[in-house]
Parts: C-alpha cells; structure tokens; sequence
C-alpha cells in the first residue's frame, strides 16, 4: 500500500489571496488562477474582475500539466518535449500543454498539485504563480 498527498482547500485559499493581492495595483491585466491537486483535478479556480473566461482555460490547461508530468511547464517544453523533438500528442492526454507559466507544487519531495495563472506575458504569470507557492509555503 502507498500514500498520496494533495494540496487541499486552505492551502489553494491561502495562494488565491496572496496572487489576487497583486492586483490591486493595477499594473497587472486581469487573469485567473487555477490550483489542481496531485492527479490534475481542479481545487480552486478563480478569475480577478475583468479576466476574459478563456484565461482561465489556460491556467486550468497550465496547472493540470504540471501537476499530471510533476514538473513545471517551461521545463516540460523545454526539456522534454522540445528537447526529444516530440509533440503534446505523443502523449495521448489532450489537457497538456507547453505554455510556460504551471508550476508543479511540491512538498516533502512530492507532487501535491499544480498551480497557474493566466491573463498576463507568460513569464509574468509564472511569477504570479510562484507568488501562489510562497503563501502555501511549498516549493
């Protein structure tokens, strides 16, 4: 028999403020936020006022594959996908996808979930995310 652990509600609360307090400034465009436990499946997804829906399709796609390879997205694409010259489809899971900006939220050496933003530059929206981690106090 073998344990699993997952990012649960309080945690993704706790990422949820932290990013939307970001916002508050107004630099930001409006996006939205999607947190998935360790098998992809959606714990908290929200959008700030103003996000298009379709943001949050795109975090939900960016959180999903992090937490379903168990690793961020960048480094997905960058050394797996692009690296082996291989194709999201090779991979027989529509959900994924190579968009930087889902991190992979890990505690004690596990994937417990993904987490991403979306609405802004990529780079910007794995910065917002990270934002998230820090508040749950998880790499």
């Amino acid at each position: 028999m073998f344990e699993t652990r997952s990012i649960g509600l309080e945690e993704a609360l706790k990422a949820k403020e932290a990013i939307f307090a970001e916002f508050a400034d107004g630099t930001d465009n409006p996006g939205a936020l999607c947190i998935t436990d360790a098998h992809g499946v959606e714990v908290l997804c929200a959008r700030v006022d103003g996000a298009p829906a379709r943001m949050l399709g795109r975090a939900r796609a960016k959180a999903y594959t992090a937490a379903r390879v168990g690793m961020n997205t960048v480094d997905f694409r960058d050394h797996v996908v692009k690296a082996n010259a291989r194709t999201l489809d090779d991979w027989g899971d529509p959900k994924l996808t190579t968009l930087q900006g889902g991190l992979a939220i890990i505690s004690g050496g596990q994937v417990v979930g993904g987490i991403a933003m979306s609405g802004n530059s990529t780079i910007r929206d794995e910065a917002l995310a990270r934002v998230g981690l820090e508040a749950m106090g998880v790499e």
